[in-house]
């Protein structure tokens, strides 16, 4: 019990935005707006990504501290505790709308925003995304709440070209490269199988995920990762979990014998663009492509 709650927070913690369960978003408050909010409080990273994606983090008055990395966010906006949100210190914030997240609701049985919903504050809460269309879907729904649909339809355009382009490429693609992707590190392992957007990913770019057959999140253990012998290897670049995960795998007991190891096939991708869906995935998903295929996404 206490492996699989080490476990549960790993997973949370590697992808603070999350995969979980795909649902439909939640709206509760006041009736939705087709006007732009003047004042929006996100509460989940990979919202407030979309949200500047869409031209409005000027819009922003609060945000979840996971936020503040985020380029065209304001450092000196007030934070929003991720599963404890102050309900007081919100409603002293006058804001029109919450885009909130279901990763939200983490460990809990309602939203955390039940007391402003109570008292009629819009909250809108975002399904964590399973798949590249649901990621879609969360750009649009998060636009067309903002009074921006235009907007949001450009930014999912131009996401599903550039994917499509990677994916026509990756159809081309005989070799398939086993790929194991280690999310957080020994001694509680986390990856996943199928029902993920990074499985997806790594279909698209032509790859298998060596736990394909699996589904969801999980903890493998050594002997299995060893006996499916990837080719290539991918780490979360996150320095909560250390700054050189490739070099821990290299000495990782009874790993010398796996090909990626003995080939040197070991890559960092990038931990915000691959952990937080939204439009920047593509980041993610080109950074993929590079690594396992280089002499075909190079020369395109």
């Amino acid at each position: 019990m206490k492996k699989q709650l080490i476990v549960t927070a790993l997973i949370f913690l590697a992808l603070v935005i999350g995969c979980t369960k795909q649902g439909s978003a939640g709206i509760a408050g006041t009736a939705a707006s087709v006007s732009i909010p003047g004042r929006i409080i996100s509460a989940a990273p990979s919202n407030t990504e979309i949200i500047v994606g869409l031209g409005l983090a000027d819009r922003l008055i609060a945000v979840d501290p996971y936020s503040k990395d985020i380029p065209g966010v304001r450092q000196d906006l007030p934070e929003v505790d991720f599963f404890y949100p102050d309900a007081e210190a919100i409603i002293g914030l006058e804001p029109e709308i919450i885009i909130a997240n279901e990763i939200n609701n983490f460990g809990a049985t309602d939203s955390p925003f039940r007391p402003l919903m109570d008292i009629d504050i819009k909250v809108v809460q975002i399904p964590t995304s399973t798949n590249l269309a649901g990621i879609y879907g969360d750009i649009v729904t998060i636009a067309e709440v903002l009074g921006v649909k235009d907007r949001g339809e450009v930014l999912t355009t131009d996401l599903r070209a550039e994917v499509n382009k990677i994916a026509e490429i990756g159809k081309t693609v005989t070799d398939k490269k086993k790929v194991y992707y280690e999310i957080s590190p020994a001694p509680q392992m986390v990856t996943f199988g199928s029902g993920t957007y990074l499985n997806e990913m790594i279909e698209i770019i032509g790859g298998v995920n060596i736990f394909a057959d699996q589904h969801g999140w999980f903890s493998p253990n050594a002997e299995e990762i060893i006996k499916r012998n990837p080719d290539v290897i991918f780490t979360m670049e996150m320095t909560t979990f250390g700054v050189d995960s490739a070099a821990k795998l290299r000495t990782r007991q009874s790993f010398e014998s796996i090909n990626a190891i003995k080939e040197n096939r070991i890559y960092g991708i990038d931990g915000n663009s691959s952990g937080r869906p939204s439009q920047n995935i593509i980041l993610a998903l080109k950074q993929m492509a590079l690594a396992v295929y280089p002499e075909i996404y190079e020369a395109d």
